[in-house]
């Protein structure tokens, strides 16, 4: 599997820990902006940092440049975030799995965006996920199988106005065909069940969030 993971300039949240154990030695690392501060803490080199620099610190940018890394510098006046840009050229490389750290906490308007960017750049091919020490968060358009899980809470969030067709197997809180409304709080903190649990979808989009 070819993984790509891309540090934002959000919260790194939890411990060097967590991050070091999930990272395997065959991953490609991105950072958006101030994400390379967090690759620099945990002793990462990234493939490429883009953005418009403006919140990577001095000693970040020195060992970096001195290393060889390269950058791609955006003006700080642009239609796109470097988060959006960055994701949007990672989805030519034909990656099956982009990994989103420090995607959250910081700037609520900034993680918010975050979330609307994982909406919009959804596709078939890649899947991306923002994936904290706590949750792990992505979108769903048709069905999706969680392995593993079972006793996490999971909570399935409309993000179109309306989410139709949804069934649930391997849940404390079975639905069959049904529809989930934006704003209703009925996919709020199901309970996995099973060690195999299934979503489908028949229309409509749902943020899906595993809680840890």
């Amino acid at each position: 599997m070819k993984r790509a993971v891309v540090f934002l300039n959000g919260e790194l949240k939890g411990n060097q820990e967590f991050y070091q154990n999930y990272i395997s030695d065959d991953d490609q690392i991105y950072c958006a902006d101030g994400g390379a501060d967090y690759a620099y803490q945990l002793n990462l080199t990234p493939n490429l940092i883009l953005g418009d620099l403006d919140s990577v610190s001095t000693e970040t940018m020195n060992f970096y440049q001195n290393k060889g890394v390269k950058f791609k510098e955006y003006p700080a006046e642009k239609n796109k975030s470097d988060t959006e840009i960055l994701l949007e050229k990672l989805l030519e490389k034909d990656y099956d799995q982009l990994i989103l750290f420090a995607a959250l906490g910081g700037r609520f308007d900034h993680a918010l965006a975050n979330l609307y960017t994982l909406e919009r750049l959804f596709n078939s091919k890649t899947k991306i996920k923002i994936v904290t020490p706590k949750n792990q968060i992505e979108i769903i358009k048709n069905k999706k199988i969680i392995k593993g899980k079972q006793g996490k809470t999971v909570s399935l969030l409309p993000l179109s106005k309306e989410v139709k067709g949804v069934t649930l197997n391997g849940f404390k809180y079975k639905l069959k065909d049904d529809i989930l409304k934006r704003g209703s709080s009925l996919g709020l903190s199901n309970i996995v069940k099973k060690d195999l649990a299934s979503i489908k979808i028949k229309a409509g989009t749902l943020l899906l969030l595993i809680n840890y």
